[in-house]
């Protein structure tokens, strides 16, 4: 296996230099012993554009406390994992008897132009493709714009704007966005009635008010209106107010704890997320709720190797539920190896065990192009071989949720990985029952 490993190792530091004028390997923040420091000060360099507080602000260290090596580490990542460079160190400078953590950062380019094509109807050919336009930083306070533009099967627009530090001392940051989604009625019972597919329109204005309270918990608001175009009064649940038009004023809080290292792909840390959101305020008889929960964990092993699981439940209730509303598997949340079987009901359950192993655990790229900043040509490179198994069901409120209704699924695959930007993935699943399995390729990260 290590002989493999050597063999996949060396091919692919030969592919880079055939394309590269320049590869640059930049010293990291590992030491072999994992020594202990005590921390006088603390110097961020490097950072032309991004506030300092943006950056101190994901320390779990200050000065006048005693940090290990390996929490220089874990602190790295944690900076990495703001997005905003293309590569971090940390690492302790001795000066008679003080020692200053240097954090030496290099900045990233912050405008995004992304295209993108999605099959969002896994069980057939029905893509959307655009382009998503990202600018991020722009203030060097972290603050994202975003556009997107998404044509084809449900085109969406979007724009939003977000400043997770309105107010740095106490911890605030607000967020808004316009959105316009068509999208195609995923309900069986739905298509049924209306004896074919059709489309409903919703116009959407939200904001999001959020308090950080410390490096790892976040407490939040949401609110949003929506004018909401639906074939009308057919059957119950086409629409929540039972007329064509439903404009639904939604309220919701939430509490955030992230303690994961390396957000993109986390090695180490919990996420765990719980979301409340009332709909309708009773307003033209509308009124239900949605409930979201999200757990996941990381865990380091040896050599590398890292375990992580993560249980996710969505679950409506109250009211007149509309059809638009319910839990879907099979388009965003699915289990690989029924990646096209489309389940729905009110709620739906899902579960992954994953274990990754780097085949190359990091590796820092730079090429220099005629026209290019070097900003966009270089990145954080890393492979990391996976082995996987999902389990899912969607359910109505009034059925029983038993264990034996999971529908399941396992293979592998393996994930490319070019931070701070995104990731590829290729996966190979076999389905429980199912005759053959099916290949997978996606963008992002599994979870």
């Amino acid at each position: 296996m290590k002989s493999k490993q050597k063999k996949i190792f060396f091919l692919s530091i030969g592919i880079y230099f055939l394309i590269a004028y320049q590869i640059s390997a930049i010293p990291d923040s590992v030491f072999v012993d994992d020594e202990e420091f005590y921390v006088d000060s603390v110097l961020i360099v490097g950072n032309d554009i991004t506030e300092d507080f943006i950056i101190l602000r994901e320390l779990t260290f200050q000065p006048g406390d005693t940090v290990r090596s390996s929490d220089l580490l874990y602190n790295r990542e944690r900076v990495f994992s703001l997005r905003l460079f293309n590569r971090v160190s940390i690492y302790p400078v001795f000066r008679g008897m003080h020692t200053i953590i240097y954090i030496d950062v290099k900045e990233g380019w912050y405008i995004y132009p992304v295209p993108f094509i999605k099959r969002q109807d896994k069980s057939s050919n029905k893509y959307s493709y655009g382009i998503n336009v990202t600018y991020k930083n722009f203030r060097g306070r972290d603050e994202i714009l975003r556009a997107l533009i998404s044509l084809g099967y449900d085109p969406y627009f979007l724009i939003a704007f977000e400043n997770p530090a309105v107010d740095f001392e106490n911890g605030i940051g607000l967020g808004f966005n316009l959105s316009y989604l068509k999208s195609y009625n995923k309900n069986s019972l739905a298509r049924s009635v209306y004896g074919g597919d059709f489309q409903n329109k919703f116009y959407t204005i939200g904001t999001l008010l959020k308090k950080r309270l410390n490096q790892f918990n976040t407490i939040f608001g949401v609110g949003s209106f929506q004018y909401i175009e639906t074939p009308g009064n057919l059957f119950p649940g086409f629409s929540a107010s039972g007329e064509k038009i439903d404009r639904t004023i939604s309220l919701g809080i939430g509490y955030l704890y992230d303690s994961r290292d390396l957000k993109q792909f986390s090695q180490d840390g919990v996420y765990s997320l719980i979301e409340l959101v009332h709909k309708g305020l009773g307003i033209n008889d509308i009124s239900y709720n949605v409930l979201n929960f999200d757990f996941r964990e990381y865990r380091p092993f040896v050599d590398g190797l890292v375990a992580k699981w993560r249980i996710a439940f969505r679950h409506t209730f109250g009211g007149l539920i509309p059809f638009y509303d319910y839990s879907y598997l099979g388009y965003d949340e699915y289990v690989r190896g029924h990646a096209d079987d489309n389940r729905e009901g009110n709620n739906f359950v899902i579960s992954s065990l994953e274990f990754s192993y780097p085949v190359l655990k990091e590796f820092d790229f730079s090429i220099k192009l005629p026209l290019l900043p070097q900003q966009l040509t270089s990145a954080r490179i890393g492979i990391f071989i996976t082995a996987f198994a999902d389990a899912g069901h969607a359910f109505n409120n009034h059925q029983r949720f038993r264990l034996g209704d999971l529908y399941s699924g396992y293979g592998v695959g393996i994930t490319f990985l070019v931070l701070p930007y995104n990731a590829i993935r290729f996966e190979y699943a076999i389905g429980h029952k199912k005759s053959k399995g099916e290949f997978l390729i996606g963008t992002g990260f599994s979870f």
